[in-house]
C-alpha cells in the first residue's frame, strides 16, 4: 500500500522506500504528478537561476540566499523536480522501467550534492 492511502504509523523511511520502488497508476496520474507536479520544482529553479535569487522554505521561516548558494539551491530544486518526474512518468510506462531507476539515482546524487554545498555556504560563509 502506497504512501497516499496508508494512514497507520509510518515513519519518513516508510515514505522514502515506497519511492524506491515503481508507483501505482495509471496515464492520469503520469501525466498530472509525472510532468504537472514536476514542473512546479523544475520551473521555480530555473526561475531562482536565472535571477540568483532563491528561498530555502521552511515552517517558521525562509531562509533568503544569493549568489552561488542560490544557484547551488537552484539546482537542488531542479533535482526534486527531475526525481519527481522520473519516478511518476518514467516509473509509470512499462518498457522505460529502467530509466526510472537511473533518473532517480541521478537526481539524488545531483540533489544531495548541490543542496550540501548550499547548506556549507550558508554555514560556512
Amino acid at each position: 500500500m502506497g504512501f497516499w492511502t496508508n494512514k497507520g504509523y509510518r515513519t519518513a523511511f516508510d515514505d522514502a522506500e515506497d519511492l524506491a520502488y515503481p508507483p501505482s497508476g495509471g496515464r492520469i496520474k503520469m501525466w498530472l504528478l509525472g510532468v504537472g507536479l514536476a514542473l512546479v520544482p523544475i520551473g521555480y529553479g530555473i526561475y531562482c537561476w536565472r535571477i540568483g535569487h532563491a528561498f530555502l522554505f521552511g515552517e517558521d521561516s525562509n531562509l533568503d540566499v544569493t549568489g552561488t548558494t542560490a544557484i547551488a539551491f537552484a539546482v537542488a530544486y531542479i533535482s526534486v523536480g527531475i526525481f519527481i518526474h522520473a519516478h511518476w512518468f518514467w516509473g509509470l510506462h512499462p518498457r522505460f522501467e529502467l530509466v526510472s531507476y537511473i533518473l532517480k539515482f541521478l537526481a539524488v546524487l545531483l540533489f544531495l550534492g548541490s543542496f550540501g554545498y548550499g547548506i556549507y555556504r550558508v554555514v560556512i560563509a
